[in-house]
This record gives C-alpha cells, structure tokens and sequence, in this order.
C-alpha cells in the first residue's frame, strides 16, 4: 500500500507499538461512511496495513474511539472469532495473535472504551 500521498490523520503509540491511520478518501457505497488507511508495527516492523477500515459513523476519523475500534480487530486473538479469520495471515502475523504483547494490547483497548463510555455518561 503506497502511502506517500496520504495524509496522516492520527498517530498512536505505546511501549514498541505504533499504529498510523492515514485519510483513504474512500467511501463506503451501502453505509456512506469513509474508511481510513493504516499501518500497525512493532519495533519498526510492519505487521498490518490495509485501506478497508470503516470506523464508526458516530465518530471522527481521527479519534480515539477510531483508534480503539481498529486496535480491537488488530488484537483479535485465536478464540475470539472464526479459524477463518486469521486464514491468510502470515506467519509474523500469526506469531503476534498469540503473543502476550497482543493480549495485552486487548485487555488495554477494553479498559479504555469502557473508561471512554463511562466518561460519556
């Protein structure tokens, strides 16, 4: 994915992680809504990108609701969904679904969308 003429619309790091999202231009044709692009690396090294996530109607492309519901799916781990999930993921990528690092990053996107939601009421 060439990213080069993309803006950057948000970054977001902790510890070795780091996930870009980038402004993809690209409108959904049912829902109306734009997905963004992004690239998610640890220590440096590219784990996932792709231009097909649609965040949520409800909210900006660049906050942190986005960044939390696109962290949600690049932590899904083995028990968490279908075997056909994970079906064409790399060996990198399979070895980061079944890392601590990954369940961590899972256990911390639920505590702050719940810390969010409670902020909301």
């Amino acid at each position: 994915m060439n990213t080069s003429k993309m803006e950057v619309i948000k970054v977001w790091r902790k510890d070795d992680l780091r996930l870009t999202i980038y402004n993809a231009y690209k409108k959904c044709q049912y829902k109306g809504n734009t997905s963004v692009a992004y690239r998610f690396r640890q220590n440096g090294k590219l784990l996932f990108e792709g231009n097909d996530f649609y965040p949520s109607p409800l909210d900006a492309d660049d906050s942190m609701e986005t960044v939390y519901s696109l962290l949600s799916f690049l932590a899904l781990q083995d028990g968490d969904t279908d075997d056909e999930y994970f079906a064409n993921y790399t060996k990198a990528q399979l070895a980061w679904i079944r890392s601590a690092k990954c369940e961590n990053l899972s256990y911390f996107v639920s505590y702050m969308e719940e810390k969010q939601a409670r902020n909301k009421q």
